[in-house]
């Protein structure tokens, strides 16, 4: 089997698009719904804490059952009967983690508010309740999206990310001027969406599976899973203890969100580009991955360009989007997308130093380094946003990412032995967050606009690619000449 780079991009492109769609869509409507007599910088901070509860509830129901039914899509396909029971355990292991959590979020919910200092967050029922339903709506989509990518179901993924991005965007809309102009408008609305979506995910999946939970089955798949779950539970608070150190700081942190949801636009895109990664990854470890060495360097090496050219292409606009479309504070959160927007690079890089890890089952490990990260990422926190604020947060989340990355780097090494080639894999992301990092630095001495920041960033981006890829290049302008 060797790499069918035309089919390749096809789908990196279908998934890509996908992917974007949410993201350009969210954007969109954010102008709509702040602005100096709607939603400002406080209001912001609110759907911050919010969407860190439904990411919460998302990485509890999920139990990664997303890489789980990926991975174990590849041991029952071809037996029917045990496939269809595999589907729907796995679906019903959600809903039942679901009730589970809803149900200790009722008995400790005066617990929880009094955890924070704002009083439109003491009271957690107002909102709480309604992001947890949003965060199991996000594991049913999410598994459902990666079992229609393993079967190549490509227009079942792209209808149903559609349905949910379209009904979750108007609703949130619909929501805050209902709410009159509340944060609740917008959890509401999004509850709305997003279970109408789910709905019909399990009516077509109860469809064609039944209604089944077997036991034996998901004993393996739980055991694959835990060591992820774990590792993902230790890596949502990786990703989220910035927002409650900073939760005190109404302003900041509406600020710090706003980037981060640029960032986070660019991470749905990246997630669909995976989409189209993984199916193929996988395809060929089965075949042996010393074997499919080349073929597995080469796939990984496209993925890599193009994270980075993705990310590194939607600096300019998101700036530019910020400081015409937004009336209030929120405009400030343009100074900081370059080096936030970086860190998806880095993401990309770990995800593909990862895979052969998730394909041999050796998911223990995701749970002792996430364990070391985590505690790097609140000692961070705790000696830096007191200080330094929005870039105590963000240098805490840099640092630990990287940190990630060189503990799976030497992992992965001794795990399989694939010739990663280090100037397209390892070295580039690196050099991008360098020239971010300088980027920043000089911008706040000099109080520059970000923008410029942003074009240099770009200039080298496109200077490294020249670099790095001239005989390719050169091939293909012959190629072109040639024609």
């Amino acid at each position: 089997m060797k790499l069918n780079v035309k089919e390749y991009f096809k789908l990196s492109v279908i998934y890509t698009v996908v992917g974007a769609i949410p993201s350009v869509l969210q954007v969109l409507v954010q102008p709509i719904i702040e602005g100096n007599d709607r939603l400002g910088a406080r209001d912001f901070s609110h759907l911050a804490i919010t969407e860190s509860i439904a990411s919460f509830a998302f990485v509890f129901t999920l139990f990664s059952m997303g890489n789980a039914i990926s991975r174990f899509y590849y041991d029952y396909q071809e037996n029917t009967p045990d496939y269809k029971r595999m589907i729907s355990s796995i679906f019903n292991s959600i809903l039942l983690r679901g009730v589970l959590l809803l149900f200790i979020a009722f008995i400790f919910k005066d617990y929880i508010g009094n955890f924070f200092s704002q009083p439109e967050l003491k009271n957690f029922s107002s909102y709480g309740f309604a992001s947890i339903l949003i965060g199991i709506n996000r594991s049913i989509v999410a598994t459902a999206g990666a079992l229609y990518r393993n079967e190549r179901k490509v227009k079942l993924f792209v209808t149903i990310n559609l349905l949910l991005t379209v009904l979750r965007t108007g609703l949130q809309v619909a929501g805050i001027f209902f709410y009159d102009m509340s944060f609740l408008g917008y959890v509401y609305g999004t509850l709305v969406g997003s279970s109408f979506t789910s709905l019909i995910i399990l009516i077509i999946n109860y469809y064609n599976s039944g209604f089944s939970y077997d036991r034996k089955i998901m004993k393996e798949v739980n055991s694959f899973a835990r060591p992820l779950f774990q590792y993902n539970l230790i890596a949502w608070g990786i990703v989220y203890i910035d927002r409650y150190f900073l939760e005190q700081m109404p302003e900041q942190l509406g600020i710090y969100n706003t980037a981060v949801t640029f960032a986070i636009g660019v991470q749905l895109i990246l997630q669909g580009l995976q989409s189209a990664v993984q199916p193929e990854l996988y395809s060929f470890m089965k075949e042996g991955i010393e074997k499919q060495e080349e073929e597995i360097k080469k796939i990984s090496n496209l993925y890599i360009l193009q994270a980075q050219g993705i990310t590194v292409l939607l600096m300019i606009p998101s700036i530019l989007y910020l400081l015409i479309f937004y009336e209030t504070n929120l405009r400030m959160a343009s100074a900081f997308i370059t080096i936030i927007f970086i860190k998806q690079i880095l993401v990309a890089q770990y995800n593909t130093l990862s895979m052969p890890v998730y394909f041999l089952k050796k998911t223990r490990v995701f749970l002792y380094f996430n364990i070391i990260v985590l505690c790097f990422n609140i000692l961070l926190n705790y000696l830096l946003i007191p200080v330094f604020q929005i870039y105590g947060a963000i240098s805490a989340s840099l640092a630990s990412t990287v940190l990630q990355i060189i503990l799976m780097y030497f992992y992965q090494k001794k795990l399989v032995k694939i010739k990663w080639n280090i100037n397209k894999i390892v070295i580039p992301p690196f050099l991008i967050l360098a020239s971010a990092i300088i980027a920043q630095l000089v911008q706040i001495k000099f109080s520059l606009n970000p923008l410029i920041g942003a074009i240099f960033i770009n200039i080298c981006f496109v200077i490294g690619v020249f670099l790095l890829y001239k005989k390719e290049i050169q091939r293909l302008w012959i190629k072109i000449i040639k024609k």
